[in-house]
């Protein structure tokens, strides 16, 4: 039951930072958004597809993918003034991360 909570969990934020680089594309013109956002979306959503057979392995993708993301947001976070995108990946990173973790253990 858990290990499926975590496989949506980390599926969605997959569609979460593809939407996220694409929005950044499309609002700055930032190609390295597109590129950020693309590669670790579909390295979610591959990790969340892999853990349905293969759960260590598609687990861990997510769980590093993830860690990666909230460091990358968090320090954005901190700054004054930082945009609201920097919140919700950091809290859907952490979110993903604990579920991630407590589905391995």
């Amino acid at each position: 039951m858990f290990h499926t909570i975590a496989i949506v969990i980390g599926a969605g934020y997959g569609v979460l930072s593809l939407a996220g680089g694409i929005m950044g594309y499309v609002k700055a013109n930032s190609r390295a958004s597109l590129i950020a956002g693309g590669i670790s979306g579909v390295l979610l959503i591959g990790g969340a597809l892999l853990a349905a057979s293969n759960p260590v392995a598609g687990l861990t993708t997510v769980a590093v993918v993830s860690a990666a993301l909230v460091g990358r947001f968090a320090k954005s976070a901190l700054r004054k003034g930082s945009s609201p995108v920097a919140y919700l990946m950091v809290g859907g990173g952490l979110i993903t991360l604990v579920t991630a973790g407590l589905a391995l253990a």
